[in-house]
Order: C-alpha cells, then sequence, then structure tokens
C-alpha cells in the first residue's frame, strides 16, 4: 500500500520551513525554494506565494543581489521561526533538504557546465540533449556534446540520467580525453 503524500497548507509551517531551509543551506533564490518546496506537490504554488508574502512583510530574510539574481537571506527574526521546524513532519524536512541538496549541486554544477533539451534545427526530426563544457576563465567553451534522440521524452530521459550524476559523467569524459592525450 502507497504511503499516504502529506501536504502542507498551513502558511505559517511553510514559512517555518523556508526559514529552516535558508538556515541550513544559507541564501536561496526563489526559483529555488520552490522548485525544492514543490517537489511532489507537498506545497502548492498558491499557498508557497503566500508564505513568501508573510516572509517578506514579517522580514524574515533579507534580501541580498548576487549576478543580477535575488536570494533570500535569513536574519535573526528567521532564526526564530526556523527554530520551529519541529512543527513541520519530519518526513517533510528531510524530503526538502534532501531536494535542496540536488538543485544546489545543480546550481553548482552549472558554473562549468551547461545542458539543455531542444529540438533540432532547420526541420530535422528529434532531439538533441546538448552539454557545453564551460571555460570559467571565460574563454571559449572547453566542449560541446550534442546526443540525438527521436522524441523529446527520450531526450528528457537523456537529461535526466545525466542530472542523477553529473560529476561521474563530467569526469569520465574528461579523463578519457586526457588520459588520451597523454598517450601522444
Amino acid at each position: 500500500m502507497e504511503k499516504p503524500q502529506i501536504k502542507l497548507t498551513d502558511s505559517f509551517k511553510i514559512t517555518v520551513l523556508i526559514c529552516y531551509l535558508l538556515n541550513e543551506f544559507g541564501p536561496l533564490t526563489e526559483y529555488q525554494l520552490t522548485k525544492i518546496l514543490t517537489l511532489d506537490e507537498v506545497v502548492n504554488h498558491f499557498d508557497l506565494t503566500e508564505a513568501f508574502g508573510v516572509l517578506e512583510n514579517k522580514k524574515l530574510a533579507d534580501f541580498v543581489e548576487r549576478k543580477d539574481e535575488r536570494f533570500y537571506e535569513i536574519n535573526d527574526n528567521g532564526r526564530t521561526i526556523a527554530a520551529e521546524a519541529g512543527s513541520v513532519p519530519l518526513s517533510v524536512r528531510e524530503n526538502s533538504m534532501r531536494e535542496g541538496k540536488k538543485i544546489l549541486a545543480e546550481a553548482e554544477l552549472r558554473k562549468t557546465v551547461s545542458w539543455k533539451v531542444q529540438k533540432r534545427e532547420n526541420g530535422g526530426k528529434g532531439y538533441n540533449f546538448n552539454i557545453r563544457f564551460l571555460n570559467e576563465l571565460g574563454g571559449p567553451d572547453i566542449m560541446e556534446i550534442n546526443l540525438y534522440a527521436p522524441s523529446e521524452e527520450g531526450a528528457r530521459d537523456i537529461e535526466r540520467r545525466f542530472l542523477e550524476r553529473p560529476l561521474d559523467i563530467v569526469r569520465k569524459i574528461m579523463t578519457m580525453f586526457i588520459t588520451d592525450m597523454n598517450r601522444l
């Protein structure tokens, strides 16, 4: 039998959860918080919007601008609220932490690798999953790989598998080329 899914609808508990996440992870964007909290529809967008309003109106977080992105950063008022995290079911907190770690790892990865699914150009059939290895020093890209899939679903499946272990895949590709270069 499937375990019943817990849904948070109380704006105070959602606000507590937001403060808890900010306290644990540090500054997060609204997009990152939304992605974490709407996992498995534990929080719906309407309730989350209300909780963001509470967060701002009660001044539980400060706003910090970094590279044209606005981050929520917990302050002392928010830390007081984060201490109430016990009022949020443990399974919800654990799932949110797990999803938050994934999202932060993805944000870190995006500094050196970009990827996207796109329809093939010029009327071509199918889709590409494109991976670009970026030059952290701002120069030209190091490498670009396009993987063909006959459908968008297939390309999204490749993307999902890539995101399950992106660092392993990147390391293997780079090691393969570096190792082969040493033989020359």
